[in-house]
């Protein structure tokens, strides 16, 4: 039997960073602030979700806990008058705790067509709204190649079409060497909820070349 790991867990600490930083930790401390920052990434795509959340990162300590958010489209994440950011740090104090302090920064994604969650945000809400797989698969990849990238893999499984077996729609090009560790894969994994085939599963790998030191 195949052993399947997450890209990103598998190159953690080689060519890939920790996602959350956390400082002055006493042992009593780590499940409660793992705890919290799941449950600060759930909020913050529940609340920020049409701004096509990128990436989140998260820096803390006994005082202050700081939230970096990377997306698409920063106006809508802020809003008019930053009030989905005020919502959103109320909503995270209510997670952290009103002694510590919450700051929330959002940063605009440099390249749209060569970012992994992206991609497949942008497959799956095309397949909520009925629109062909193959031609969302098709377009992703013309755009990601455009980029100059090495390679992409994109992987949509379901019922494609509402037909009643499930099956996988693959395509690729270029090399995603998936076993390698210098090589910097980006991906990103994203469900579309339809109303007539149930849910599809979308998958996007992008091999964006060697990372060596």
């Amino acid at each position: 039997m195949s052993h399947k790991i997450h890209p990103y867990g598998f190159r953690l600490g080689v060519i890939k960073p920790f996602k959350a930083e956390w400082f002055s930790l006493s042992k009593k401390q780590r499940r409660q602030w793992a705890i919290e920052d799941i449950e600060i990434r759930e909020k913050v795509e529940e609340l920020l979700k049409q701004a096509g959340i990128s990436d989140i990162f998260i820096r803390k300590d006994e005082s202050r806990v700081e939230v970096f958010i990377e997306v698409a489209r920063p106006g809508i994440a802020i809003g008019p008058k930053g009030s989905n950011i005020k919502k959103l740090k109320r909503a995270l104090t209510n997670i952290v705790g009103k002694d510590k302090k919450v700051e929330i920064k959002v940063k605009n994604v440099k390249n749209f067509n060569s970012n992994a969650a992206l991609i497949a945000q942008t497959i799956a809400r095309g397949i909520e709204k009925r629109r062909p797989v193959k031609s969302l698969v098709k377009r992703a990849l013309e755009s990601i190649r455009k980029t100059g990238m090495q390679g992409a893999k994109i992987t949509v499984s379901g019922r494609i079409g509402g037909i009643e077996q499930a099956m996988t729609y693959k395509r690729q090009y270029g090399r995603v060497p998936l076993h390698t560790l210098r090589a910097d894969i980006d991906y990103a994994y994203e469900r579309a909820q339809t109303t007539t085939a149930g849910i599809l599963s979308v998958k996007v790998w992008i091999y964006k070349g060697d990372k060596l030191e």
